[in-house]
């Protein structure tokens, strides 16, 4: 099944950069794209082989859940080439999901249910019929474990990015990275002292500023199922990094020093899975 995944994942991106070779930011995005699959593949083999719901399961299963996080941005590569024709609102995740479940190899509702919701606040995978009418306990719980492995890997791999690569910057914080003022840039805006602190992912709807977006990324912690992840985020050194990059781009002190006490002690306390 891996193979096949690989194979599939190799023609999506084959067939985007043939349409969008002929402009250099999609083609860089569409080789980023790539090269994340990839990222995500090597954060999720290391949690599939620590995870203790994943112990002892059969060869077979271990495949289904290293293909689930694989294929997770299958529909990526179409977004890019729909982004250069004007359409700026496709769901890669939602679709790459419903995608995925027209293909028989990958017609298996541990995959294809858990990619669907993968890039989305987790209530949306609660509340979707297509989950809520598993009546079969054991392959509901399957479906939500798989999906929070999907979500952790690939956070695992942004905030690496984010803590380790700054040439893919602007990716994340825009064109105003380059040119940073703290007395504008580095302001935390009232939309991100409302949610800061409420144990949830800052939306991205509350970024006016860079170090609005720093939050946002320290807010995904939040937001991080499994023990293990946050263990492996400290091995990378990710979570020294990304907290030195909001004492750099953040110049609200007040806020800075109420955040740092807020996120490090929800570090200590909070309850992740085994």
């Amino acid at each position: 099944m891996l193979k096949e995944a690989y194979d599939l994942l190799q023609q999506q991106y084959e067939r985007c950069m043939q349409n969008v070779g002929d402009t250099p930011f999609l083609v860089g995005y569409a080789n980023e794209k790539y090269r994340h699959s990839m990222q995500v593949m090597g954060a999720g083999n290391y949690l599939i082989k620590r995870v203790d719901w994943l112990k002892n399961k059969p060869a077979e299963f271990i495949e289904l859940v290293k293909t689930a996080v694989f294929l997770h941005d299958i529909f990526r590569f179409l977004e890019i080439e729909l982004y250069k024709k004007g359409c700026r609102d496709f769901d890669h995740g939602f679709e790459g999901g419903e995608f995925l479940r027209t293909v028989p190899l990958f017609n298996d509702i541990r995959i294809w249910l858990s990619i669907r919701h993968h890039g989305h606040l987790i209530g949306e995978l609660y509340a979707d019929a297509d989950y809520q009418n598993i009546t079969d306990k054991n392959l509901q719980d399957e479906v939500r474990q798989i999906c929070f492995l999907i979500r952790d890997a690939d956070k695992i791999a942004n905030l690496h990015m984010v803590a380790n690569e700054p040439k893919v910057w602007k990716l994340f914080f825009g064109e105003k990275i380059t040119k940073y003022n703290p007395k504008i840039d580095g302001k935390i805006s009232e939309a991100v002292w409302q949610t800061a602190f409420d144990g949830t992912t800052v939306p991205r709807s509350a970024w006016a500023t860079i170090a609005d977006r720093v939050v946002s990324f320290l807010s995904w912690y939040m937001d991080i199922n499994y023990q293990v992840a946050i263990e492996f985020c400290d091995k990378l050194n990710v979570n020294v990094k990304l907290l030195q990059i909001f004492d750099k781009y953040c110049s609200d002190e007040k806020f800075k020093r109420k955040y740092l006490e807020y996120f490090n002690n929800f570090l200590a306390t909070h309850e992740y899975l085994k």
